[in-house]
């Protein structure tokens, strides 16, 4: 089952960095592990973000052989349970 979430995108131009948060889609199963990331919220105070008070987790993602980390809008808690809605048969260990 596909969930939405808010991805924070970074992009480098030049002398300034564009800070903002892109929808993405991702399949529930595909996701390993999801952490809460403070390590973010220092670089985005530093860019003075709008983002800067917000909370952002490490969601780690597997593509077939290899996984993908995204930073991702909010706490590991909210997106667990925004996943477990969507697909309540499937679970995470040890939850």
């Amino acid at each position: 089952m596909l969930v939405e979430i808010k991805m924070l995108d970074i992009r480098n131009e030049g002398h300034k960095r564009n800070i903002s948060l892109n929808k993405m889609y991702i399949n529930s199963s595909s996701v390993v592990s999801i952490v809460d990331y403070d390590g973010v919220n220092s670089f985005l105070i530093r860019e003075e973000s709008r983002y800067s008070r917000e909370k952002f987790s490490l969601v780690k993602i597997n593509e077939g052989g290899k996984s993908r980390e995204i930073i991702a809008f909010g706490s590991a808690e909210q997106l667990f349970s925004q996943i477990n809605e969507t697909a309540p048969g499937k679970r995470l260990l040890h939850d």
